[in-house]
């Protein structure tokens, strides 16, 4: 064969197509590939193994929100290409992310077996960190109160800081049940809100909260469990990474976990059973959920942590009954899920329980459970300037627009009304054709106050007040 029909056969041989192998950092990361047009050629979560003709690809990688992207041009030889991860910021400090620190590591390992506050072996740890050299960290900025919203972390006295004001330690054993995590301060929007946490008897609830440019980012936490005086660890990264995924999807409400990485965090629910419900959550995000995988693991699950909200949400979702929650769930995945068993059997959510009052105050903040808390006051200790909640409702120094969207029976009223006005019917037309199930579900609260708005509607209109 002449040299000339050499280079014609190898021409021909690339325009059929060259190896193409793209090796992201990490199984999570959604890989795309387009050509010089900008069209679409190859997709996949994890490695790609293609062929493809000669030209100019713009390779894009996509891994918990971030977005990272890069020209390469390929020839007539096999082309390879390795991703180092994108540039994700994680509140955890998980080895190889941008965002780590050693001595991030070191205090999350240190005060998850040793108190900050108090003695004992923590069950509890909340560490605030930089993720950002020279971000301003205020060591006191949150507070940790029990669930009747009283502050049991010892005010400012009950924090570890760091020296160079790069993280901020809070552990301390309390009893198993509900928590909340605040500001300790009132924020200048004047939205006093919560988020749920919850203490597990055996074992050791882990917080991880990111600080950024305006404080500290709760909304974004990665939480986790170990075994009590177990301690943290940073050694499996590929768990770590796992977690942040799951994660990032629950917020965006897409499956954003590799088949390898949701192995991983079901495999990891009897060290971390956090792990195994975050994981069973993102089943959940598929088009036709395999509701038997998520059985055999709720049930795992109830084995390694009884009496734990999230997992009673998950075992509403598969049908099988669950004594009244008490406790708000972590997730406010699982709150939806509490909210809609309630919804067809009322009493899923104890009648006249934090559960319940939170349910009908949550607010979209992220992927945890938040919600607004009433009117805070100082609890006469100074400095400190401790805040205090007696109930959950609106708090006053809000706007009256935001109290009258806060109270959750004017919202379910003000729903059958707007339908009324739309469909130009009356509102007992409207409530014949709506089960107070349906209006539980359609508001995303539960039954006591879609019940009390009800009862409230079918009123004469001379008693609507009273």
């Amino acid at each position: 064969m002449s040299s000339s029909e050499d280079r014609r056969h190898a021409r021909e041989e690339a325009a059929a197509g060259v190896p193409f192998v793209v090796i992201p950092d990490t199984p999570s990361v959604l890989v795309t590939v387009t050509d010089s047009a900008f069209r679409e050629v190859t997709h996949a979560m994890g490695t790609i193994d293609t062929t493809l003709p000669p030209g100019i690809y713009r390779i894009e990688q996509r891994f918990g929100g971030e977005v990272e992207s890069r020209f390469v041009e390929v020839g007539t030889e096999p082309f390879t290409e390795r991703l180092a991860l994108p540039r994700m910021p994680t509140p955890t400090p998980v080895e190889g992310t941008p965002t780590t620190r050693e001595d991030h590591r070191a205090a999350a390992q240190r005060w998850s077996t040793r108190a900050t506050h108090g003695t004992g072996t923590p069950t509890l740890m909340v560490l605030i960190r930089n993720l950002r050299r020279g971000w301003q960290l205020d060591p006191y900025a949150l507070e940790v109160a029990g669930e009747d919203g009283t502050p049991v972390d010892g005010g400012a006295g009950g924090w570890e800081p760091s020296g160079g004001e790069e993280w901020s330690a809070w552990s301390g054993e309390l009893p198993p049940g509900g928590y909340r995590l605040r500001l300790r301060r009132e924020p200048a929007d004047g939205l006093p809100l919560a988020q749920a946490l919850h203490v597990l008897d055996g074992w050791t609830t882990l917080v991880f909260v990111s600080n950024g440019p305006q404080g500290p980012q709760p909304q974004f936490a990665s939480i986790q469990m170990v075994r009590h005086g177990a301690g943290w660890q940073s050694t499996d990264r590929a768990l770590g990474l796992a977690l942040e995924a799951a994660l990032s999807g629950l917020r965006q409400g897409i499956d954003l976990v590799s088949t390898r990485q949701l192995v991983e965090l079901l495999d990891a629910k009897t060290l971390n059973p956090f792990m195994g419900i975050i994981g069973a959550h993102a089943l959940l995000l598929h088009p036709v959920p395999d509701l038997e995988r998520i059985g055999t693991l709720v049930g795992n699950l109830m084995h390694e942590a009884p009496h734990h909200p999230d997992i009673a949400a998950l075992s509403t979702r598969i049908g099988e009954p669950v004594a009244p929650v008490v406790s708000p769930p972590m997730l406010a995945a699982s709150c939806r899920l509490l909210v809609k068993a309630d919804s067809v059997d009322p009493g899923v959510l104890r009648d006249g329980s934090v559960a319940e009052s939170v349910a009908e105050h949550v607010v979209g903040r992220g992927v945890w459970t938040t919600w607004v808390e009433q009117e805070r006051g100082p609890v006469g200790v100074g400095a400190r300037d401790a805040l205090v909640d007696v109930n959950v409702v609106a708090p006053s120094s809000v706007s009256p627009k935001w109290s009258r969207e806060a109270d959750p029976v004017d919202r379910v009223q003000r729903y059958v009304m707007d339908i009324a006005s739309v469909e130009d019917k009356t509102v007992d037309d409207v409530l014949s054709s709506l089960e107070p199930k349906d209006l539980c579900r359609r508001t995303g609260l539960p039954h006591k106050a879609v019940d009390k708005a009800i009862e409230q509607l079918r009123r004469p209109q001379g008693e609507q007040g009273e």
